[in-house]
């Protein structure tokens, strides 16, 4: 059994460096206490030795297990001991600030004080007698486990270069799945296998199945993000299965664009299960469901009730270990995974521990050698050769290899069927403070996504992540970030599609079998708590009584996983929210201990939180966020350990006087009404995060306030900077000091004197600046010094009503994006706004002119190179520029142009020089201009809009990479054909996939659009004719592969187009089109799903249901809807 024994090897180097760093100054400390420190601090060395030999050891022993037990035990008591020294000292700092002038000014005197108090003293005496008893033994241990303790090493950083794309001995199974993926629309229906073929024969559902850590994940991304599965499916999901299948949560995540907040929104689960079937609905799908654990199918059978909408050959794809769970949910025989064949093994093996480094050819064989004996311990495990094979990889040495291949963990029972070994060698090679950190994530529940910035946080606020002399300015957010990405690259966590972690299920059980006695998820199964456990997450559907909880007065960590404010908590628990702030209240008073305590998954509906939170003097953690507290204890500044407080989503109208009195908070997460509250914040020195500070007149929330802030990071936001007084005032925040600060946004909001800004000159780090509102008359001095600044990627400027120049961006060296935005008074922009460089804009990539109103000119520019490297130019808004330089922008590939002045022969040259273009709008361009678009032969998409004088010369001839054209109100774009032009000339376009034009295109259709067989999407627009002609008629008939069709404001069409040979036509829309007769003669193509019906008078009338003339033209479609009322629903 092992004991967590990392733990007391963190406390117990605490206590030491706790110890040699007051015990110097404190030579009046009582005698009895001098000695104790000094025998302990003798031998604390030899301890933490014994403690390194055992770490990563199954302990057998049952005395040294008992021996590491009651180290670990004193270690926190110590740990308790002066963190409770610590805080009061603060408390005694906090209470006279003009007494005592610092903390570490008057250690001497504050210890003193405290070690003189009769219970300080008998604490101590106690604690250090105990370790004393503890400790008597410690040579015999120290001789018991040397052979280990010259056998431990440190795992060298080094990320692996091998990726999850490349997968090993899987070519005959993905073949197979792609197979079936890219065939299966054109089949009757899925196979012969399992209830969903024949009932739901739109949705095929293929089970990937195996033991953890087979590959089945690796499979199903390499499936996922094939180019042919990218091409064939309309929609594709990835969606990470939580264990207890969380059909809402999945729903809402296959639905939505980005799943960026993954607690519940406020929407009933019919509601998000409505959004999900119109999502889907006649939309070929491909999505995977990862690592699903759902045994009584109940809950797939709801989510499944929803999927079948869509277009045929519609699949979802699931991995999972139980066969259950594949015969439940698959259509289809899964795909059974077994582990690798020995050579596919070692090629997988070899690639990850050896890859193509350079080697002596003799260090190889021996290598290969050891390496083909390490291999098969792992008996095909993919997931253990990637994480040993990464581990092998950074220390390419023979005895180190002889060492993992001796090691003692092939031989101990604990191991599950040979799938730990490799997890748990991973493990033990892992730094001491690695391994703390790993353990600690046992206590979210399996499936959890996690986030780095909050799980790094809590390792900080439990001890985990120490400062590190030799690494400089390196703050305890970075360290922690480190180890967060080390863990990363030995694979301890998955990263996911929406920029969150996931840890396999293997990983997880690893993480839980090496802190079996030190951290626990109380579920809904019966379990008994360990009475060691220091950190618990409660995640039951029915609340843990808190006498059980209370048991537990040591506990570090709490976290409330369940949602105990949703209905059906309520209403089964028969609870009200009352009663849960009585059950959190009676927890809080008897947990001294706390120091991380998290209810924003709990969603809580209590308003206050308990006046005992003020009373736990450790607590450096606390998220209430997404609840409805709205009122924090009046005594809260008492909790000045805290280090992390969120209250996101958490309505405030006043917060507790003496909230700058929590000195060592580092993250505030609040918005800005909430942070605007609390008087006084600039004493918050520590603060790294402020995200938005409003500057008012009032005192304690003025922009001195900021003085002394010199932690912050990232971002940061003023406003209201018309409420600071003078350049002087501003001057005072040294914002130049603020070195950590990435992004800067100045907002005026009101007149502001024209000088303020020149007070507030950030550091020269700085990356990204916004300017907004400002009143000034001109840039602020330092932006237009070369000097200063020079680092800065972004920069916007806007609503910057007064300024008649542009400061010199144009000698920036690395600025990447540029907004110009709502400056009316600027009115030619030129030399001055290029600045002295040698190359002009040596690194933009992304230029915006928007809305300036008097702009007229941007004048040419001289030898010097400029903007070599712009991607994409957007010019929107400026309706009085008449003068525009041709620039050499070789590599731009994107160029929009709305509602702009005549820029004269500067359009039709750029035409002709632009060949990298691949996105080109011309929206809102009244003035007559032709121009050729034969060399934009990259171009990919096409928006020609509202320009009534614009005309094509060589109409789309060449565009051969043409994938969406959209041409709208430009009558005159394409000259009617003359009598000698072929009447049916072969187009070039070969790659349009969507197109939506109006009659200009129409009365030329060939000449103009010639045939485009891959066409997936036709829309038309803005049509006078009454009736197609034969001409167009004809080429409708070679459009087989359009899925969807939208007919659209055509008031004289009086007769629809033959639709016969639209073979592929999923969806037709016709709308605003009142003077269509009917239906076409010959009925809408079979296989339509949709129909859609707006504003069409006649239409509406003949096609209603049953009684309807042109209904038995349409009866076969399976949803129908005309004017907002579903006629059908099949």
């Amino acid at each position: 059994m092992m004991v967590g024994e990392w733990f007391a090897g963190y406390f117990v180097d605490k206590l030491l460096n706790m110890v040699s760093s007051h015990f110097a100054d404190n030579r009046d400390l009582l005698v009895g206490v001098e000695e104790k420190l000094k025998d302990l601090q003798g031998r604390l060395p030899r301890i933490q030795a014994v403690i390194n030999a055992a770490e990563g050891r199954p302990i057998r022993d049952a005395a040294l297990a008992n021996w590491m037990r009651e180290l670990k035990d004193a270690a926190y008591e110590a740990d308790d001991m002066l963190d409770e020294f610590e805080f009061r000292g603060f408390h005694n700092q906090l209470q006279d600030r003009s007494k005592v002038s610092a903390l570490a000014a008057s250690a001497l005197r504050f210890l003193k004080n405290l070690f003189v108090s009769d219970d300080g003293l008998k604490r101590l005496m106690n604690l250090l007698g105990d370790l004393d008893k503890i400790c008597l033994d410690i040579n015999n241990k120290k001789l018991e486990l040397d052979e280990y303790n010259a056998k431990q090493n440190t795992a060298a950083r080094e990320t692996s270069s091998f990726t999850q794309e490349v997968v090993f001995g899987r070519d005959k199974e993905r073949d197979k799945i792609l197979q079936l993926l890219l065939s299966a629309g054109a089949e009757p229906d899925f196979g012969d296998k399992g209830a969903g073929s024949s009932s739901h024969p739109s949705l095929g559902v293929l089970p990937i199945v195996g033991i953890g850590g087979v590959g089945k994940t690796s499979l199903a991304q390499l499936i996922y993000n094939d180019q042919r599965i990218a091409h064939h499916f309309e929609l594709r999901k990835w969606v990470y299965v939580p264990h207890d299948f969380n059909v809402k949560k999945i729903s809402r995540e296959l639905e939505s664009n980005l799943a960026v907040d993954s607690r519940p929104r406020e929407i009933s689960l019919d509601a998000q299960l409505g959004k999900l079937m119109d999502a889907t609905r006649n939309k070929r799908f491909l999505f995977v469901l990862d690592d699903v654990w759902d045994e009584t199918g109940s809950k797939w059978r709801e989510l499944r009730s929803v999927l079948t909408s869509g277009a045929r050959g519609s699949f979802v794809l699931v991995t999972t270990q139980s066969p259950l769970v594949a015969e439940i949910m698959g259509t289809i025989d899964p795909i059974k995974l077994e582990v690798l064949e020995e050579e596919d093994y070692w090629r997988l093996f070899e690639h990850c521990a050896l890859g193509d480094k350079e080697l002596d050819p003799e260090l190889r064989r021996k290598l290969q050698s050891l390496g083909h004996q390490i291999s098969k311990k792992l008996h095909g495990l993919p997931l253990a050769g990637k994480a040993l094979g990464s581990l092998l990889r950074s220390k390419l040495e023979e005895e180190y290899w002889k060492t993992i291949l001796e090691s003692e963990w092939w031989e101990h029972d604990f191991v599950l069927d040979n799938i730990l070994p490799s997890l748990g060698l991973s493990y033990q090679h892992l730094s001491s403070n690695l391994k703390q950190c790993f353990a600690y994530t046992s206590i979210f529940p399996k499936g959890h996504i996690f986030e780095k910035e909050r799980l790094v946080h809590m390792w900080i606020a439990q001890g985990f992540v120490q400062p590190r002399i030799h690494r400089g300015r390196m703050t305890l957010e970075d360290i922690g970030s480190q180890i967060f990405d080390e863990l990363t690259n030995r694979y301890f966590f998955l990263s996911t599609v929406t920029n969150g972690y996931v840890m396999h299920d293997l990983i997880r059980d690893l993480a839980v079998y090496v802190s079996l006695d030190e951290c626990c998820v109380v579920g809904d199964e019966p379990a008994i708590i360990p009475p060691t456990v220091r950190h618990i997450t409660l995640r039951a559907a029915k609340l843990v009584p808190p006498g059980e909880v209370c048991k537990l007065p040591k506990l570090r960590t709490l976290i409330f996983y369940h949602d105990y404010n949703c209905e059906e908590f309520l209403s089964s628990e028969g609870k009200s929210s009352v009663e849960l702030y009585e059950f959190l209240k009676e927890i809080l008073e008897n947990m001294k201990s706390l120091r991380v305590l998290d209810v924003s998954y709990s969603h809580m509906g209590i308003k206050k939180l308990p006046d005992a939170i003020c009373d736990l003097l450790h607590l450096r953690y606390l998220d209430v966020s997404c609840t409805k507290i709205r009122q924090l204890p009046g005594s809260f500044s008492k909790i000045c350990h805290l280090q992390v407080l969120n209250l996101k989503w958490c309505r405030f109208k006043k917060v507790p006087e003496g909230m700058n009195r929590l000195i060592k908070l580092r993250h505030l997460y609040a918005d800005a009404e909430t942070i605007s509250l609390i008087d006084g914040i600039g004493k918050l020195t520590d603060l790294q995060g402020l995200e938005e500070f409003h500057v008012t007149r009032k005192r304690g929330h003025q922009i001195g306030e900021l003085k002394e802030l010199r932690n912050l990071r990232k971002r940061l936001v003023i406003k209201n900077l018309d409420n600071v007084g003078s350049k002087e005032e501003a001057l005072e925040v040294k914002l130049n000091d603020k070195v950590h600060l990435n992004e800067i946004t100045f907002n005026g909001q009101g007149d502001m004197k024209m000088d303020i800004l020149d007070g507030l000159e950030p550091h020269y780090n700085l990356k990204n600046l916004s300017i907004q509102y400002y009143g000034g008359t001109n840039y602020p001095g330092w932006l237009g010094k070369n000097q200063y600044v020079t680092n800065l990627e972004s920069i916007c400027l806007d609503s910057c009503a007064r300024w008649v120049n542009l400061p010199p961006l144009g000698q920036l060296p690395f600025l990447k994006d540029l907004s110009i935005r709502m400056i009316p008074s600027i009115r030619r922009i030129g030399i001055e706004f290029y600045g002295n460089a040698a190359q002009i804009f040596p690194s933009l990539k992304y230029l915006k002119f928007l809305l300036l109103k008097e702009w007229v000119e941007w004048s040419d520019v001289d030898v010097r190179p400029i903007l070599p490297h712009l991607l994409d130019l957007r010019i929107e808004d400026n309706q009085k520029l008449t003068r525009m330089p041709v620039l050499p922008l070789s590599s731009m590939t994107a160029l929009r142009l709305r509602r702009c002045g005549d820029i004269g022969k500067a359009l039709p040259e750029y035409m002709l020089s632009l060949t990298s273009l691949v996105g080109l709008e011309l929206v809102d361009y009244p003035h007559t201009t032709s121009v050729c678009l034969s060399n934009l032969r990259a171009l990919e998409l096409l928006i020609l809009t509202q320009c009534p004088e614009l005309s094509l010369i060589n109409g789309f001839q060449s565009l051969v990479n043409l994938k969406n054209l959209i041409v709208k109100k430009c009558p005159k774009l394409i000259k009617p054909s003359s009598r000698q032009e072929q009447p049916y000339i072969e187009q070039d376009l070969r790659s349009l996939l969507n197109v939506e034009i109006e009659e200009s295109i129409l009365n030329n259709v060939w000449v103009t659009l010639g045939r485009i067989p891959s066409l997936q999407n036709l829309g038309i627009n803005n049509s006078s004719l009454a009736y197609f002609e034969m001409e167009q008629e004809e080429w409708f008939q070679q459009l087989t592969s359009v899925k969807l069709l939208h007919l659209m404001d055509c008031p004289n069409l009086q007769k629809l187009p033959d639709l016969e040979t639209f073979y592929s036509l999923e969806k037709l829309t016709i709308s605003y089109s009142p003077n269509v007769q009917s239906m076409p003669e010959n009925g809408l193509p079979i296989l339509l799903k949709e129909l859609h019906i707006w504003e069409c008078t006649k239409l509406r009338d003949r096609c209603k249901k049953d009684d309807g003339p042109d209904w038995p033209k349409i009866a076969h479609v399976p949803y129908i809807i005309v004017d907002s009322k579903i006629i059908q629903m099949l």
